[in-house]
């Protein structure tokens, strides 16, 4: 059952939805990225140059927002996709939202699949006991340790390639979102732009979950399009601590 899965991308979506509980400083970092997905979303010509630009803010937000919500009693990490599910499926009874709402939820399910399959049965309480041991680092600080720690030039791709589509659904989730309840007048062609950011950012992400060796291999799958790591690879993984970088990312 996907609400039985954990699913971490939905982390900004749902910041938005605690928002009336936030105090300063987090409440203003939270209405600043608000702010700086509708400015994405809003510009003029192709939405992927402006996201890409911005993948960073999301990298920090969602350790921030990680951050907080760890130290929320009343928040369980494990019910989040069974709150923020609703509104992510009424998606699809806005008429111009249909393919967009249909990959979202795509998205949604194979990152759940990712989670279950690496997370299994880690309970909230011991994965926010986890988060609170994680430094507050940014983008550039993650990404420029990680090159300088990782010679192979392959292993440093797939983690970055991981990463980045993760964070490119979680943004896309919220911007939906955003454009459904908030009435964001965009165009068709950026919507569908969203749709197909969205579709792709989930395959890849199983590709490297794959990789990775997350997931098992899917014969005949369109979804996963990656080989499987070779044993080599599984230890050479194992080695570089992948498996502490997906719990948290």
């Amino acid at each position: 059952m996907l609400a039985a899965a954990r699913n971490y991308d939905v982390i900004c979506l749902q910041m938005r939805n605690y928002l009336p509980q936030q105090e300063e400083p987090i409440k203003r970092e939270t209405n600043r990225f608000i702010e700086g997905v509708k400015s994405v979303i809003m510009g003029e010509g192709s939405v992927k140059p402006r996201l890409d630009k911005f993948i960073p803010q999301i990298f920090n937000y969602r350790l921030l927002a990680l951050k907080w919500i760890s130290q929320q009693p009343d928040i369980d990490f494990g019910r989040l996709l069974d709150e923020a599910y609703p509104s992510l499926e009424g998606l699809r009874s806005n008429p111009k939202l249909r393919l967009l709402a249909e990959n979202t939820l795509f998205a949604v399910r194979c990152n759940s699949r990712v989670m279950q399959a690496f997370i299994g049965d880690v309970n909230s309480e011991e994965f926010s006991q986890q988060l609170a041991n994680v430094p507050v680092t940014t983008y550039e600080q993650f990404f420029g340790t990680l090159a300088l720690s990782i010679p192979d030039q392959e292993a440093f791709q797939t983690i970055a390639d991981f990463s980045h589509s993760s964070l490119y659904i979680e943004f896309i989730l919220l911007a939906a979102i955003l454009i459904d309840e908030e009435n964001i007048d965009i165009s068709e062609v950026a919507i569908n732009e969203l749709a197909f950011l969205i579709a792709d950012a989930a395959q890849e992400y199983s590709a490297m979950a794959t990789l990775m060796g997350i997931l098992p291999v899917r014969q005949k799958s369109s979804s996963i399009t990656g080989a499987p790591i070779n044993s080599d690879d599984d230890q050479l993984l194992s080695n570089l601590g992948l498996s502490d970088f997906a719990k948290n990312f």
